[in-house]
C-alpha cells in the first residue's frame, strides 16, 4: 500500500481528535509510523493500524474503514489538483475510477495497485458497481463512495449487496441517488 494512504490516515486521525490519539494508535498497531508517501508499505500495517484504531474508537474495522474512506475522498482532492473537478456529479466520478483517476493514481504513485470496478447502470439513478481487488477492502471503498456522494452534494443510498467477507464470489454495491 501507498504511504500517502498512511499518510492521509495520519492526518484524519490528528485532525479529528489529536497527535496523542495517533501516537497511541501506532504503539497499539505496533507500527513506525514513518511513511514517504510514494514509499510501497506492507498491507499488514494498514490492517494493524484499522484495528487499533476501531480498537480506539469502538467501532468495528469494517466501520473503521468506511469512515476512513469518506474521510479521505475531499483530502484526494488536495493531494491531485484539479481531479475532482473534472466531475459534476456522483456518478460521472465513480464511472470514471478505471478509465480517468486511478492512471493518474499510477501516473503520481508508480506501483500502486488499484483496485478494479465493473459498473452495470440499472436506471438514471441507480447502479450496481462491482468492486475487485486482491486487499479485499471494500469498506474503504465503501467509504470512498460516501465521500464522493458528500462532495458533490448529493444524497445517495449504498448498498453492499454482496460481499467476499461474507462469502460471496464479489463484492457488489447499489447504488442510488435520492
Amino acid at each position: 500500500m501507498k504511504g500517502i494512504i498512511f499518510n492521509m490516515f495520519n492526518d484524519i486521525i490528528v485532525t479529528r481528535f489529536d497527535e496523542q490519539t495517533w501516537e497511541e494508535m501506532l504503539e497499539n498497531a505496533r507500527v513506525s509510523g514513518a511513511w514517504s508517501s510514494l514509499g510501497n508499505y506492507d498491507d499488514h500495517d494498514m490492517l494493524a493500524l484499522v484495528n487499533a484504531a476501531s480498537h480506539q474508537l469502538a467501532i468495528t474495522p469494517q466501520a473503521c474503514l468506511q469512515w476512513l474512506g469518506r474521510e479521505m475522498l475531499p483530502r484526494l482532492g488536495g493531494i491531485y489538483p484539479g481531479l475532482l473537478e473534472r466531475f459534476s456529479t456522483t456518478f460521472s466520478m465513480l464511472k470514471a475510477l478505471n478509465n480517468v483517476i486511478h492512471p493518474e493514481v499510477v501516473r503520481f504513485h508508480p506501483g500502486a495497485s488499484v483496485p478494479v470496478f465493473h459498473y452495470h447502470e440499472v436506471s438514471s439513478h441507480s447502479m450496481v458497481m462491482e468492486y475487485c481487488s486482491a486487499r479485499g477492502i471494500c469498506s474503504l471503498a465503501h467509504g470512498l463512495m460516501q465521500g464522493c456522494s458528500d462532495y458533490f452534494n448529493e444524497t445517495v443510498d449504498i448498498d453492499h449487496l454482496q460481499c467476499r467477507h461474507r462469502g460471496d464470489e464479489h463484492c457488489l454495491f447499489r447504488i442510488t441517488i435520492r
